[in-house]
């Protein structure tokens, strides 16, 4: 695995070839070291640049900008992706332009600005049906399916999640087909479909577990936590509560704690454990307030005052 062979190379080594050092910047967040990857991206964009190498630029860019992201620095993340967009512009590059749409799409999505969130998704599906980038089409449908869920128009989601699935699976990308068979599990929940929700998220976390990937674990295992309660097995949420709360912490995911901590804090309320549910949700409100969630943050707060 490049993240571990990556170890044996010297900083001198890794920007001697900077795609190398790219590469393991990349492996290494995907693995859930993000402070490493950050390290040795910072390192490699101005190389990249000395070089004239705007691809290895662009695609440096947006790696630090996703990691600003997942480790809680949203307004950074913003900056680079603003920027990535601007470049791709002067570039004419329509591949880079929609992947920064897609970034900066999901996070007015997290900021609760979704109309803004489906127009960036939108502008960015457009790109990748004229490249024929059936995997930037994949992200984006599931993209789409979050922000039409969050909007409560299930059916419309579901259709992009199975479009999302599908395109994922015909370009083997089990990252993002467990990315969209988790979302797709979170709209069954909500439905009132718990065995279809947990057998779309025992197989997302299959898959997430296979490419080592400790976020898409995570998210599914807060699916299995929802689909536990409606069963009435609450220890076993408790589990899979705890389980994505570890992924969590141990791997610097922002959002992941603050949508676990907040499910915590619920579980919690509803089983009359008021100290721990008031330590979790004002734990959540934090994380989404540091993550520009605003609307998030006051609602879970809100949560917590209506406890007092």
């Amino acid at each position: 695995m490049l993240a571990a062979s990556g170890e044996a190379l010297s900083r001198e080594e890794l920007l001697a070839e900077p795609e190398v050092g790219y590469a393991y910047a990349a492996a290494c967040r995907h693995v859930g070291r993000p402070a490493r990857a950050l390290e040795v991206a910072l390192d490699v964009e101005p190389e990249a640049r000395r070089r004239g190498d705007w691809r290895l630029t662009g695609e440096t860019v947006n790696l630090i900008g996703n990691i600003l992201f997942e480790t809680g620095h949203p307004d950074e993340a913003q900056a680079r992706f603003e920027s990535l967009l601007e470049h791709a512009s002067q570039w004419n590059d329509e591949e880079f332009s929609a992947r920064a749409s897609n970034n900066l799409g999901v996070m007015s999505n997290v900021r609760g600005r979704r109309d803004l969130a489906l127009t960036f998704y939108q502008r960015a599906l457009a790109a990748y049906q004229r490249l024929g980038n059936r995997l930037g089409m994949a992200e984006t449908h599931a993209n789409l399916g979050i922000s039409y869920r969050d909007l409560d128009f299930s059916r419309e989601a579901d259709g992009h999640f199975r479009r999302a699935i599908e395109f994922a699976e015909a370009e083997g990308s089990e990252r993002v087909a467990a990315i969209a068979e988790t979302e797709r599990a979170w709209l069954c929940l909500r439905a009132g479909d718990g065995p279809l929700a947990r057998s779309l998220a025992q197989r997302a976390r299959g898959r997430a577990q296979a490419i080592g990937d400790p976020a898409g674990e995570g998210n599914a295992l807060r699916v299995l936590a929802g689909a536990a309660l409606l069963d009435g097995q609450a220890d076993e949420a408790e589990a899979h509560l705890d389980g994505a709360l570890r992924m969590a912490t141990d791997h610097s995911e922002a959002l992941l704690a603050a949508e676990t901590q907040r499910d915590r804090g619920l579980f919690f309320r509803e089983r009359g454990c008021m100290d721990a549910a008031r330590e979790a949700l004002t734990e959540s409100a934090a994380h989404f307030a540091r993550l520009g969630a605003t609307a998030e943050a006051e609602a879970v707060t809100a949560i917590v005052r209506g406890m007092e």
